[in-house]
């Protein structure tokens, strides 16, 4: 069966289904996760896969349904999920102009009359300086309103200049807020323009507040070994469907989906790859579904442990951060390894990546870039996706954290990166770490 009569035979049987809001909601999803995995794969243009969902709904409508879920906003759709990832898959890496060139660690302060804001991470790129900060000031009365103007007042008073004496302009690129125990605390990216003298050598901080300069010297992209490898699964829909399927259960404004739903939707996604040739039926995967053997109490523990693994994240120092700029050797998509910290038993990885785009809900799923890694013992862990910040350019730049932890007295490991269809690995030196 073809993709397009596959997808619209699913759409004609969920509309003789459509008996109630009760009903729909799972039916829907389904609907919606066959039509994103369709289109992830290249196995259907993301316009007619809009179409055939934009039938259905108007069907659904006709039908009464208008103040359903899937009907009354819209949310029938691929836009949450796959939107513009073949596109970007295909046009590749000729326009990015945000791939990290050189990456450095850093531990400075700069005071200033709203908050006190951290610079822990600098990254040179063609179109100028990425930068992550963290932010903190007291303030009793805080709003959320408030806050783009307060943290843009607090890099208006911060200095940054290189080796050439060039003045940077520091805007705020995007920022989390929070307000805790009468603080307010600011997470998130600066970007400043491109030197057009070229890239700089070394950046100074200086707080007009204090007038003591802070400087990072940016290193060359590390040397290291690089090399291809298999991705998790044969083919492509098998690596999509794996990571589709250990969900047990999800929550889409306050409709609960239990594990009955979610498996129904799971198997007609499968169905549907089978169906158009693209899953094959011999796959061990549909005798093994990732995670069925694990026990119950293994995915809370990887949650709690992640709780506390961001709280030690945001406490890591300088000397525990490695800049390395690692580009991975991947044909259809750029990745490069930012760096790495070590805290103990705590390894995270920084990578950035094209296309790399990420849905609003299950089952609209884009598993773009999947991180692995083997330690010096052989021991296999999983990276576990953290912090994102995502590019109008479909590009992004995450954090990775491995399962389980890596034993502190490891010093290297082989870190994979995979995406559904290619897969590439570095050797990755750990910096000095201890418990």
């Amino acid at each position: 069966m073809d993709p397009e009569s596959c997808l619209r035979s699913l759409t004609a049987e969920a509309l003789t289904r459509a008996q109630s809001d009760e009903v729909l909601l799972p039916v829907s999803l389904g609907l919606q996760a066959v039509a994103n995995a369709f289109v992830m794969l290249g196995l259907l243009p993301e316009a007619r896969a809009e179409a055939i969902l934009a039938e259905h709904r108007s069907a659904l409508e006709r039908r009464g349904f208008g103040n359903a879920w899937g009907v009354t906003k819209g949310e029938l759709t691929v836009r949450p999920g796959a939107h513009d990832y073949w596109e970007a898959r295909t046009a590749g890496p000729a326009g990015l102009r945000d791939i990290p060139l050189s990456v450095a660690a850093t531990g400075i302060c700069c005071p200033t009359s709203v908050a006190d804001v951290y610079f822990d991470w600098v990254t040179l790129t063609a179109a100028g300086v990425r930068l992550r900060f963290h932010a903190t000031s007291a303030d009793p009365n805080g709003s959320a309103v408030a806050q783009y103007a307060t943290m843009q007042q607090a890099m208006s008073e911060i200095s940054l200049i290189d080796d050439t004496r060039h003045s940077y302009s520091l805007t705020i690129h995007d920022a989390d807020w929070s307000r805790t125990r009468e603080r307010q605390e600011w997470h998130g990216q600066v970007i400043a323009d491109q030197n057009p003298a070229g890239r700089a050598a070394w950046l100074e901080f200086t707080p007009v507040k204090t007038g003591l300069s802070g400087r990072v010297v940016m290193p060359p992209s590390a040397r290291v070994a690089v090399g291809t490898s298999d991705p998790p699964w044969p083919t492509p829909a098998e690596c999509y469907l794996a990571a589709l399927a250990p969900v047990t259960s999800i929550s889409i404004n306050q409709a609960k989906v239990g594990p009955e739903h979610t498996a129904q939707i799971v198997a007609v996604v499968a169905d549907s790859l089978m169906a158009v040739g693209a899953l094959p039926v011999a796959s061990t995967l549909l005798r093994e579904f990732p995670g069925s053997g694990k026990p119950s109490w293994y995915m809370p523990l990887i949650d709690r442990w992640g709780r506390r693994a961001r709280q030690r994240a945001a406490d890591v120092r300088p000397a525990e951060y490695l800049g390395l700029a690692v580009l991975l050797p991947l044909e259809h998509a750029t990745a490069v390894i930012e760096g790495v910290s070590a805290q103990g038993d705590l390894v995270t990885v920084q990578l950035y990546g094209h296309p790399w785009l990420m849905g609003e809900y299950w089952p609209m799923i884009t598993p773009c870039f999947q991180v692995g890694a083997i330690d010096e013992a052989g021991n296999e862990h999983d990276g576990i996706p953290d912090s994102w910040h995502g590019a109008p350019d479909q590009a992004g730049s995450g954090r990775f954290w491995f399962w389980p932890p890596i034993n502190p007295a490891h010093r290297s490991l082989r870190v994979t990166v995979s995406t559904l269809w290619e897969a590439a690995w570095a050797e990755v030196k750990l910096p000095p770490h201890g418990l």
